[in-house]
């Protein structure tokens, strides 16, 4: 679609409460043990990797299932480790402190003395961009500020306090008895504070700054009236805005509720807000009982009813407080919007326009609204509402969206509209893979820093192509070389993160070096290059592995990553001048255990498409000796080919590859190419061909092979047992059995009839039912069901509201019928994942159980046996 006990040497570590720990050195090597589930809870899971400022110092935690969990901080030079227990994690300032709250105290660590302060009752804490100065909040109302140790400010009754983006202000409101004041603490070259409201009869909510920090935008209420206020700190001057004054849209008010966000444009010129209408909506529509559902209405019942049960609803508005105008953008029939680049302009849409109709996302069309005038145009005709299909260009100018398998750009001066990538012979969507899925681009395109040129990304490549379409050209060489290349979140120079839509714009300078993540399409290695204008790329890291979460230091060429294979676990490794040094490697016990191994292997369907899938072997494995296989499906899954797997007991699908390979088993994730119309049928040709292939291989027992799907994979499971008898036995779980049925139901996680889910989405028939209703039969599971001969354990949960447990129930009813092997089991309180731990580990015994009958000869345990059943 994620115990037992520590050692005592683990035990021990957690008493400490500070202190330097030295590296181990083995004397003698150790005959390796098989991990047991009485082993399970030595493993922790590291996250919170943090590089400090100049790269001296890396901090990093360890968690695990029983919450002893503890933060590390390590000099990256010298390897001298501090131990902080029960801490999840800190914040640097700079090189020399490490701060971090603990049972509701403040440590303030010094890193170079190993001395700490205390500071109790503090709810949370920051420091200023200079690290002079530390803010905390105490007693739950006080915001306390300090500079070397000594408290310079102390503010009483905060009741919120937000800083700006670069950390050199501070506004803040208090609220004494229904009065509020609105202040703001200054943290650049001098330390100042000064009150711009004054303490009246308002209380005040819902800070909000412009990005570079020259205004703030918030709302006060008294008694129930409501005002938007602005504050703009290089002129020093408040404007206040009122529902009551004579620009304000009429049989409207202002409403503060954050459905709608306040927000101050980039500009600083326009503040965003929510409104709603003065008087209530009659909620009592749809009370009378009696449900009325017509087949042409727009939205279904459900959906009306929700939203006429809202009695105030909220629409989007502008307020530009030098000009005195304000505008409402959105409304009950323009209910989508999104905001341009500059924000001068809405972008608005009918949501509702073209239903009833069947895909993820309906078209829509949509119109070019001036924020100022409220003048609208329409500019896009039946176009996708799937958010990366659009996006702004930062300046404002241009919106670029994807049509007619190209990118074009509409510009907004000229009203013209240009085909970006016509004749370029490059593929930017899915279709051509996947031609029954939903369509989806490679990726939403990204604009760059200077305007020029509009980023854009196939398969493998990203590509800049100018504005006017005249200049084109592929910044990357991943196609040659099977590597997709994507900009690294550390290249992103800027972000118009907000937009009213999901989306935002992400904006790179192809002037300097960025850095990409790059992916090996074949072999599943994940790692870092480095793109340098007019040079060729070169690799940072990159190896056989999977490597992750690149950090650079603020300063020099420093940056630390995460490397983890299956057979090693995660450890953070420093780079610097080109040279690597490991400074952990979490779960060292690992060394002590017999562990497996993985690789990519290849094969192809019957068409010829060529798949991988990741094989990982079982602990210590005999190539002499053949093993049983369990095959994991879902779309692709190979990815996970080096990813790191602890141990446990704790997993949502009760399925684990490192506790099946532990117990002897080989684990494979097989990826799957589709064919429209033909989604359980291609499936099974898939799955067959990756299970032969291990089976060719020598290192799988052809007669031990075993199935497991969730969800999506769960319906591929039900149905690949129908078509043939290579699976020895099969689990599924929360999957589909009846496509016929499950086109017509509704489904109350997307609140729409699947049916969508069918026609243009994952299960890829690509035509309603009543157009071929054969290949419907089929691909589904329940019609299929008499050719079952594999054992079946299901799995379901009654809390599950995308794919419904009766459709668990249907089929146990078929296969109660016909006498089948099956059990079905039904969890409470669940969902679509299992998330209660008792759950959890309750299924993954029962995994491991079912597994070790059928493809270990283990005795049956009692919860497989029927009721009649007594050895």
């Amino acid at each position: 679609m994620k115990f037992s006990f520590l050692s005592t040497f683990y035990g021990a570590i957690a008493l400490i409460l500070v202190g330097l720990v030295p590296c181990p050195v083995m004397g003698q090597a150790l005959t390796k043990k098989n991990v047991t589930e009485a082993d399970y809870g030595l493993w922790h899971t590291m996250a919170s990797e943090q590089l400090s400022g100049n790269g001296a110092w890396v901090s990093y935690g360890f968690s695990y299932e029983n919450n002893l969990d503890t933060t590390f901080v390590v000099h990256t030079k010298s390897l001298k480790k501090f131990v902080f227990p029960n801490v999840i994690t800190g914040t640097f300032n700079g090189e020399k402190d490490f701060a971090f709250i603990k049972k509701e105290r403040l440590v303030l660590f010094d890193l170079n003395s190993g001395t700490e302060k205390l500071y109790p009752n503090v709810s949370s804490y920051s420091f200023s961009a200079d690290g002079q100065y530390l803010v905390t909040l105490e007693d739950a109302s006080t915001l306390v500020v300090r500079k070397n140790g000594a408290t310079i400010e102390r503010i009483e009754n905060v009741s919120t306090y937000e800083w700006n983006a670069d950390k050199t202000k501070l506004v803040y409101t208090t609220a004494v008895n229904g009065k509020g004041s609105v202040g703001f603490l200054s943290f650049k070259k001098s330390f100042s504070n000064q009150l711009f409201i004054q303490p009246t009869e308002q209380t005040f909510e819902v800070l909000k700054w412009q990005f570079n920090g020259n205004s703030v935008a918030f709302y006060g209420i008294d008694k129930g009236n409501k005002e938007v206020y602005y504050y703009d700190f290089l002129n020093t001057k408040l404007f206040t805005l009122k529902s009551s004054d004579v620009t304000f849209p009429t049989h409207m008010k202002i409403a503060p509720e954050q459905n709608i966000e306040l927000k101050v444009s980039r500009d600083g010129k326009k503040v965003f807000f929510g409104v709603t209408t003065i008087a209530a909506k009659d909620t009592t529509v749809y009370s009378s009982g009696i449900e009325v559902w017509h087949s042409k209405d727009l939205s279904l019942y459900r959906e009306r009813k929700l939203k006429a049960s809202v009695a105030y609803p909220q629409f989007l508005a502008v307020w530009l407080p030098k000009e005195a105008i304000v505008m409402q953008l959105s409304s009950e029939k323009y209910s989508w919007v999104a905001l341009n680049g500059s924000q001068d302009y809405s972008v608005i849409a009918d949501k509702y326009q073209y239903e009833p109709q069947y895909k993820v996302n309906a078209d829509m069309d949509y119109y070019l609204m001036n924020v100022r005038t409220g003048a609208k145009d329409l500019f896009l005709k039946e176009q996708s509402g799937v958010d990366s299909q659009m996006d702004f260009s930062p300046d404002g100018r241009y919106i670029s969206y994807y049509k007619e398998s190209n990118w074009w750009v509409y510009d907004i001066v000229k009203k013209t509209h240009l085909n970006l990538t016509k004749d370029l012979n490059v593929i930017w969507d899915n279709r051509a893979v996947d031609p029954g899925n939903e369509l989806r681009v490679w990726g939403q395109t990204d604009w760059s820093k200077d305007g020029k040129f509009i980023l854009c990304y196939d398969h493998y490549d990203i590509w800049a192509i100018s504005t006017d379409g005249k200049h084109r050209k592929r910044l990357t060489n991943g196609k040659e070389k099977q590597l997709r290349f994507q900009f690294d979140k550390s290249a992103i120079s800027n972000v118009h993160e907000f937009n009213y839509a999901d989306s935002g714009t992400y904006i790179y300078d192809l002037s300097k070096n960025s850095v990409l993540t790059a992916i090996d399409m074949y072999g599943g290695a994940v790692g870092y290059y480095q793109w340098q204008p007019h040079k060729a790329m070169t690799s940072l890291v990159f190896e056989n592995a999977m490597i992750t979460k690149y950090m650079k230091s603020k300063t020099g060429s420093a940056f630390i990553c995460v490397k983890e294979r299956y057979d090693s676990s995660p450890a953070i490794v420093y780079v610097d001048d080109g040279s690597e040094r490991v400074i952990v490697q979490s779960n060292e016990q690992q060394k002590k255990y017999q562990w497996g191994k993985s690789e990519m292997i290849h094969y192809t369907d019957s068409k010829g498409t060529p798949l991988n899938g990741a094989l990982f072997y079982p602990a210590n494995y005999d190539a002499t000796k053949k093993v049983p296989l369990i095959v994991y499906i879902y779309e692709i899954v190979s990815r996970d080919v080096h990813k790191y797997v602890n141990p446990t007991n704790q997993n949502m699908l009760g399925f684990n590859i490192t506790n099946l390979t532990a117990s002897g088993y080989a684990v494979l994730l097989a990826d799957i190419a589709y064919e429209k119309g033909n989604t359980g049928i291609s499936a099974t040709e898939c799955v067959t061909g990756a299970a032969n292939k291990v089976i060719q291989m020598g290192v799988a027992d052809a007669y031990k092979i075993g199935l497991f799907g969730h969800s999506f994979g769960g319906y591929e499971t039900n149905f690949i047992i129908t078509q043939t008898d290579l699976f020895a036995t099969a689990i599924s779980g929360a999957g589909v059995s009846d496509i016929v049925g499950n086109y017509f139901n509704y489904n109350n996680d997307w609140g729409a009839i699947d049916s969508f889910r069918y026609e243009n989405q994952q299960f890829r028939m690509g035509v309603p039912f009543f157009e071929n209703k054969e290949a419907y039969y089929r691909n589904s599971p329940l019609q299929n069901a008499k050719k079952i001969t594999a054992p079946l354990l299901t799995w379901s949960a009654k809390l599950d509201e995308n794919v419904e447990p009766e459709q668990g129930e249907l089929f146990y009813a078929a296969l109660r019928r016909l006498k089948k092997e099956h059990v079905m089991l039904v969890y409470p309180y669940d969902g679509h994942v299992l998330f209660n731990h008792k759950n959890q580990e309750d299924l993954t015994l029962k995994v491991e159980d079912w597994f070790g009958h059928y493809l270990k000869d283990a005795p049956k345990k009692k919860w497989m046996k029927a009721d009649f059943e007594t050895n």
